[in-house]
């Protein structure tokens, strides 16, 4: 019986630089903040007018503002840009993004595509985990893009072979 040593079961971890990871935050805090900031100028709207229309306004933004949370929170649609990955051999991925870490077994993991449309890396998925069903890894990720790119699709092709 052969033992592992720390080096084999530790995961390799890629990072992105401090522009990405930065980025990346910084739309999360955005993108709350925006919320916030709707709720309460909405709400200041019906406070200050509370008929019919700005009623049933003011409803249909919460309601929208509350989807587009789930969405992004428990729907793990906030794991489409991570700022780190690391890649534990034979297992998975364990993606970092803000407010939340996802691992995505390596089974449910397809291929890894250049993108045509968005620039850089496409991983696309198998298996949606909630509404996640790819994640993007940009060039701007940093001088680790490429290497997380080439052992995902080490990953991947010695899961399946």
């Amino acid at each position: 019986m052969t033992e592992l040593t720390p080096q084999d079961s530790a995961p390799r971890i890629f990072k992105a630089g401090r522009f990405w990871t930065s980025n990346v935050f910084g739309a999360a805090v955005g993108g709350v903040g925006a919320v916030i900031l709707m709720l309460v100028m909405t709400g200041i709207v019906v406070w200050l007018k509370p008929s019919r229309g700005n009623i049933l306004f003011a409803a249909g933004l919460a309601f929208i503002l509350a989807l587009s949370a789930l969405c992004f929170l428990p729907g793990n649609l906030v794991a489409g840009y991570p700022y780190q990955v690391a890649i534990e051999e034979g297992k998975g991925l364990r993606v970092c993004a803000p407010f939340k870490e996802l691992f995505i077994p390596i089974a449910d993991v397809r291929d890894v595509r250049r993108s045509v449309l968005q620039q850089g890396y496409i991983v696309r998925l198998s298996r949606r985990h909630r509404l996640l069903k790819s994640f993007v890894i940009s060039p701007i990720f940093g001088e680790q893009a490429e290497p997380l790119v080439r052992a995902i699709e080490r990953e991947i092709h010695l899961y399946s072979s």
